[in-house]
């Protein structure tokens, strides 16, 4: 990759180059692409900002084509990050120039991605937690939980390192960049915390860099397995206008949410990094009032933090939670931090009511702890239950496929041995008319004119003398029972019914039959099988099939 790293620096990394690097499923089609709109694949990945060359691609091809070199960018701009090397120019993606040239297929490349509609925060928060909840693996559940509660990347999350979070202040680090994306140095709420705490102790003993032991393919694959995130949410398909694609989808339902449901639209645009969290602070002094936050921001943090408290006290609202303790227990993880005698109460706040200053409600209790535990309980009775109707279906499917495939056995069986009836009919028609059209060939004269010139270019002048060659059909059926080969039998045949059947009419010396026979008889031997030599001479003689082998 060092050489890769030069050439970017150098600005000598070409557009071919530049699309290897990228999906391998779609690199021809976009090689062809580029080339149809004026590109060589040899020119430099840093002139594909031509605005020519986008108006071009815009008329040449479909929207798939900025969205695969949107995607060619990315990786780019990774190598370039891993080098130290300033972020290549956006050309592809959002704020990119081909958006901001209007272009309708560069724009349409980022619709396709987005959603007609999202649910409301009472069906999409339940959908979520029992799709969470599902997911087997636990640090890929852990994962897709601290992503439905903070809308970072996917990406982002899956390379949370140890280091980055600092459990004392209960934030990130710092902030991170990569290209033109932003994770933010955003203080977490109570819930995504102690998710990231527990799973932090899990690395820590493995010895692992990364907070969470998964992939953004895994969270993905999580989500859309049966009983995941993506079938709890196929009841709204139609309006949200496409399925559940992965674990980057998390990233347009909850900050809808967010925006939607709970003000927070600059907060939103911090939390997803399309802001800085500077952005937000002009609003300290004028925020109004929203649904779950109060006029005045103190010491519990910044406003993008009360944005993601005011989520995760949504999500204990419309999940009919007592407390949000009971929440790891709904999503089936673990948070320690908020599940143990003594741990602070988190109130699930009610609508219309102050957030700040009084969600924390003294220490937990015994009976609190019941209730975590009824809520734990109570979602492993869902899970085992829906378990079971999962495996009742698939038993029954199963009896259903057997007669199914028994059925299908049959109507196989009959069609072939049906097919073999066809076969043999037609195989029949054809013998019967050759054998008839063949009784009329008295002479070579009544040879096609086709076969006749093909003949005579093949310079075939003494088997055109010593034929008609019908007759000696019987003859060469007598030959191969007797045992003889093709050559052999061909040979007789001819021999016996131009030397010895018309003498008078065909008087031909032996050694020229044999000469004109031999390379017939060769040539239809290497045409066709020997249960197939006499159909194979049939269709020669009459002209048929003399083309095949002629041509040769």
């Amino acid at each position: 990759m060092a050489e890769i790293a030069d050439k970017i620096k150098d600005q000598t990394l070409t557009i071919g180059e530049a699309i290897n690097m990228g999906p391998r499923g779609n690199q021809s089609s976009l090689r062809k692409a580029v080339e149809a709109a004026g590109k060589s694949l040899d020119d430099s990945w840093f002139t594909v900002g031509d605005a020519d060359f986008l108006t071009k691609l815009n008329e040449v091809g479909s929207e798939a084509n900025f969205t695969n070199l949107a995607t060619v960018q990315t990786a780019v701009e990774k190598q370039s990050a891993i080098a130290d090397l300033p972020a290549p120019p956006n050309v592809f993606k959002a704020e990119g120039k081909a958006r901001s040239l209007g272009l309708e297929k560069a724009t349409q490349a980022r619709r396709t991605k987005a959603f007609k509609a999202v649910p409301e925060a009472k069906k999409s928060l339940t959908a979520l937690t029992e799709g969470i909840a599902a997911i087997e693996d636990s640090s890929t559940r852990a994962a897709v939980a601290f992503n439905s509660l903070v809308p970072l990347r996917p990406g982002e999350v899956a390379g949370i390192k140890l280091s980055d979070i600092d459990f004392e202040s209960g934030s990130f680090t710092s902030e991170y960049r990569r290209g033109n994306k932003i994770r933010n140095e955003l203080d977490l709420p109570e819930v995504a915390l102690e998710i990231l705490r527990d799973e932090a102790e899990r690395a820590k003993e493995t010895g692992r860099e990364f907070i969470f032991d998964t992939s953004v393919t895994k969270m993905t694959s999580a989500i859309k397995k049966p009983g995941g995130i993506a079938e709890k949410f196929k009841p709204f398909e139609k309006a949200m206008g496409r399925p559940i694609q992965g674990a980057s989808d998390l990233r347009k339902i909850i900050p809808s949410i967010i925006v939607n449901e709970l003000g927070y639209a600059k907060e939103a645009s911090a939390i997803m990094g399309h802001a800085s969290i500077d952005e937000t602070i002009d609003g300290l002094k004028d925020i109004t009032r929203k649904h779950y936050a109060s006029q005045v921001i103190t010491s519990e943090g910044t406003t993008a933090k009360q944005a993601l408290r005011a989520l995760q006290n949504m999500y204990g609202e419309v999940l009919g939670l007592s407390t949000l303790n009971e929440l790891p227990a709904a999503m089936n993880i673990t948070a320690a931090g908020l599940t143990t005698k003594a741990a602070p109460k988190l109130a699930v706040i009610p609508r219309g009511k102050e957030i700040v200053g009084t969600q924390v409600q003294g220490t937990l209790t015994d009976a609190d702890l019941d209730l975590i535990e009824d809520v734990r309980a109570a979602r492993s009775q869902e899970l085992k239950l829906a378990a079971t109707e999962a495996e009742k279906k698939r038993l029954e499917l199963e009896s259903q496929m057997g007669e199914l495939d028994e059925t299908a056995i049959r109507a196989k069986e009959q069609r072939r041995i049906r097919e073999q009836e066809i076969r043999a009919e037609e195989r029949a028609k054809v013998k019967a008319q050759t054998t008839t059209d063949l009784t009329n060939i008295k002479s070579p004269d009544d040879f096609s004119d086709a076969l006749k010139e093909k003949l005579r270019k093949l310079n075939f002048k003494p088997l055109m003398k010593a034929v008609p060659v019908v007759g000696a059909v019987p003859t060469y059926m007598e030959s191969r029972e007797a045992g003889a080969g093709p050559l052999e039998a061909v040979g007789r045949a001819v021999l016996e019914e131009a030397t010895l059947g018309i003498p008078e009419a065909l008087p031909v010396a032996e050694q020229a039959v044999k000469a004109a026979a031999e390379p017939v008889a060769e040539e239809i031997k290497r045409q066709v099988p020997e249960e197939g030599f006499v159909s194979g001479l049939t269709r020669a003689m009459t002209g048929q099939g003399m083309s095949g082998f002629i041509n040769r």
